[in-house]
């Protein structure tokens, strides 16, 4: 797969510039909706939006045999500039990505617990899992996971993009060289994923480190401005776009991952092109967080008229007070 055209390098800057300060927009745009009021609501815990028990041994050994030859096809496909390897299927992106860290395998997978590497994903908001099964050492093997995180790229929510709502069922396996990760899209409560699949992979490396290796089968709805657009982009502008938003998204997944498993703590944003945004990011992170104090932590929520979500949430209109 060839790589961007030099072309791409000037629309990649700008695109970080734009998805960065859509991101903070977004924020604030929270902070402001905001009001001490919804505190009760916001620790609310999440629903596992499924049945559980409607889903036994069968329908989790399908996950493997659903996702192999999706891990042969992209194994196939040459690695970008990047270091990502990704294709169309139909509508879909078929991704994978890995970086090495110099953390020896067992120290890495003992900081670490597999089990939860979703909640490190790049715009996790909340979520729950429910553990169906455990091997003899205690440790999950079979569990369904519901997982909320913002649109991605970010400036998608500014043209009224839904956050990312998906219930999975998901398989995790230990080895003494890897642990792996599966999982497969069994309901999206809000419709915002049509396909979301893939796997996270924690391996022994020869020079005695590990390697993090994330693949992806994914579609997400656009909001109805960007199904308009799509259809009429230049397949290189389409391209740029999408290589730029895994580019991004999955390079701070990546990080984060490294980060937890080397004994570090909290989320780690990508540093590609942030010089050219950070004086507006940083002033515009202070003037958030002076909204938090006062309002409380921003929700995540979708900026739409009064109704009730899929979680049980009210969404109200500015102004006016739930009953």
């Amino acid at each position: 797969m060839p790589d961007i055209p030099p072309a791409g390098a000037a629309l990649r800057g700008f695109l970080t510039v734009v998805d960065r300060s859509a991101e903070l927009a977004t924020e604030l745009a929270s902070a402001l909706r905001s009001r001490p009021t919804d505190a009760p609501a916001r620790t609310a815990p999440t629903p596992l939006g499924v049945d559980a028990l409607a889903f036994g041994p069968a329908e989790f050994e399908d996950v493997a045999r659903h996702l192999e030859p999706l891990d042969r096809l992209i194994a196939s496909v040459p690695s970008n500039a990047d270091g990502m390897r990704w294709r169309y299927l139909d509508e879909a992106v078929l991704f994978r990505c890995e970086r090495q860290v110099p953390t020896p395998f067992e120290e890495f997978t003992t900081r670490l617990d597999i089990s939860q590497v979703i909640t490190l994903t790049s715009g996790h908001l909340a979520g729950c899992t429910d553990v169906r099964a455990r091997d003899e050492a205690g440790r999950p093997i079979r569990q369904i996971e519901r997982s909320i995180n913002r649109a991605q790229p970010a400036y998608l929510a500014l043209c009224g993009a839904d956050v990312l709502d998906v219930c999975k069922l998901e398989t995790i396996d230990y080895g003494p060289d890897e642990q792996l990760l599966r999982w497969r899209q069994v309901h999206s409560a809000n419709a915002s994923a049509l396909q979301d699949d893939g796997s996270v992979s924690f391996t022994r490396t020869a020079g005695g480190g590990t390697r993090v290796t994330i693949c992806a089968y994914q579609q997400f709805a656009l909001p109805p401005l960007w199904r308009a657009i799509t259809p009429a982009l230049r397949p290189a502008v389409r391209r740029a776009l999408v290589e730029d938003a895994y580019r991004r998204s999955f390079g701070t997944t990546l990080s984060t991952i490294a980060a937890h498993g080397q004994g570090g703590t909290g989320p780690v944003a990508e540093t590609a092109g942030a010089d050219s945004s950070s004086s507006l990011r940083d002033a515009a992170a202070r003037v958030a967080e002076t909204l938090n104090l006062s309002a409380g932590s921003a929700p995540w929520r979708p900026a739409r008229p009064e109704y009730t979500d899929s979680s049980g949430f009210r969404h109200v209109r500015p102004g006016r007070q739930p009953r």
